[in-house]
């Protein structure tokens, strides 16, 4: 009886794992250069990540998954800055602003597959002007496990490039690229 006791914990720790810190955005080459290729662009000040209610952290089997910026808005924020930075179109004494609110933020590691769901609200501003507004959403699947050793690291390195691809989303549409005109 007692040994099977002592099991109860070594099994519950295979399935779960512990929190985590995801590695820091490195900016897309490609994202990049599609905001480069449609000179001439006006520059955005300072993007303003923001998160709905329960959308701004991340945990995949009850186990925190922390950026390395703080928070998972601020590692949004930092991610569209650091683009738009290699891209040339960051200044902090610009009219336009881009403000951004995380609509959706969602990861399971599932025994065999794993599923994420990015969504975020990207609103452009001119002064006081709206001259962009749209949501983008994207999601993604990865190889999973039973063990939570190897689940949550999969989740975790799953992330970025589910925010990659949700930033070439908002580059990629052409009102987009407009209302930078």
């Amino acid at each position: 009886m007692k040994k099977s006791l002592l099991l109860i914990p070594m099994l519950a720790l295979l399935l779960q794992g512990c929190g985590m810190t995801m590695l820091r955005y490195e900016p897309n080459y490609e994202n990049v250069q599609k905001l480069k290729q449609t000179p001439p662009l006006h520059a955005i000040s300072n993007p303003q990540v923001t998160a709905q209610s329960g959308e701004g952290s991340l945990t995949v089997r009850a186990n925190p998954i922390r950026s390395p910026s703080g928070s998972i808005p601020a590692h949004i924020q930092d991610a569209i800055s650091e683009e738009l930075r290699k891209a040339g179109l960051l200044d902090p004494q610009a009219q336009r602003h881009l403000k951004v609110l995380v609509v959706k933020n969602e990861m399971t590691a599932g025994m065999g597959t794993g599923n994420g769901e990015l969504a975020a609200r990207f609103t452009l501003l001119n002064g006081n002007d709206v001259v962009y507004d749209a949501t983008k959403d994207v999601s993604s699947q990865w190889s999973s496990s039973f063990f939570g050793f190897i689940a949550i690291p999969n989740a975790v390195n799953a992330y970025n490039p589910m925010l990659r691809d949700l930033l070439k989303e908002l580059y990629s549409d052409p009102q987009f690229i407009q209302a930078l005109k």
